[in-house]
């Protein structure tokens, strides 16, 4: 058991601070046009479906699975708009400082103010919508002690359940870094990913069986994630770039600008393998639990 033999807290307590986190969020993104507004909410979604995923036995399948998908859904519509802030701030504001004077770079910037404007306008009616209402009335539903199954009144069972989710996340992990020096960007982006969620799952673990293990644990494994911040802003910048090329002329100056950004940006996310792969091995020869 814990560390502190504490009872566990009910999966119920957990989903009514990420709902919380959610509403929070969406309040955020309507009065404040930040790139942080769009990340807070992108991170409470992320939370919710980690937490759908953790604690699927203990849900009735059918709500557990049309919530998750609604959640994914509208992660990928939040995290469109975080993703177009994020190329206009750390990529082309620099770049326009730089080149003052670039027509083909005021274009493209322009043409990026344009899409966030529009974006930011359909997220706000989308978070206003009756869908993402019946969303989160859905999601409400598991505040409730007794929409969960008998299981989740068992720490046993739920400490059992953590554990093994764990071990499962970790494995996956230990098989996207198997090969660290030799990743390509999507590789070490399903690396990345696979990292977040054995960390989502970590972070609820511990809020239920606090452990000075899992939280050993938990710190190291931040310090990895950190150092793949760049790599991961890159793959951003990248998608949301050649999104906007779709209606770019080819051998445009625009098209050739939006190209020698994602390859600047790449360029510039210079990844110290080793001390990457120094920090995957510190993380793994800690214990989980």
């Amino acid at each position: 058991m814990t560390d502190a033999q504490i009872p566990a807290t009910h999966p119920a307590a957990l989903l009514a601070e990420v709902l919380d986190e959610i509403d929070a969020a969406r309040a955020f993104v309507a009065r404040d046009d930040a790139f942080d507004s769009a990340q807070a909410l992108r991170v409470a979604l992320r939370r919710l479906r980690s937490a759908l995923t953790l604690f699927r036995p203990l849900l009735p399948p059918d709500h557990n699975k049309a919530l998750l998908e609604d959640a994914r859904w509208l992660s990928a519509e939040v995290t469109r708009l975080r993703d177009l802030y994020l190329l206009w701030q750390d990529t082309l504001t620099p770049a326009r400082v730089a080149l003052p004077d670039n027509a083909a770079l005021q274009t493209l910037e322009a043409r990026v103010l344009a899409r966030i404007e529009q974006e930011r306008a359909e997220l706000r009616a989308l978070l206003a919508s009756e869908r993402v209402a019946d969303v989160l009335a859905r999601g409400r539903e598991m505040t409730v002690p007794g929409f969960w199954r008998p299981a989740a009144e068992s720490p046993e069972k739920l400490e059992g359940l953590c554990h093994e989710t764990l071990e499962l996340r970790l494995s996956q992990a230990l098989k996207h870094g198997e090969t660290l020096k030799r990743l390509d960007s999507q590789a070490r982006d399903s690396f990345r990913k696979s990292l977040r969620k054995l960390r989502a799952t970590a972070e609820f673990t511990q809020s239920m069986f606090a452990s000075k293990k899992t939280k050993a644990f938990l710190k190291q494994l931040k310090k990895l994630l950190e150092s793949m911040v760049a790599a991961r802003d890159a793959s951003a910048v990248r998608d949301r770039l050649e999104d906007l090329m779709r209606d770019m002329e080819d051998g445009s100056a625009e098209r050739h600008i939006a190209q020698e950004l994602i390859k600047a940006k790449e360029a510039g996310v210079g990844l110290d393998h080793k001390r990457l792969q120094k920090l995957w091995r510190a993380t793994v020869a800690l214990p989980l639990y």
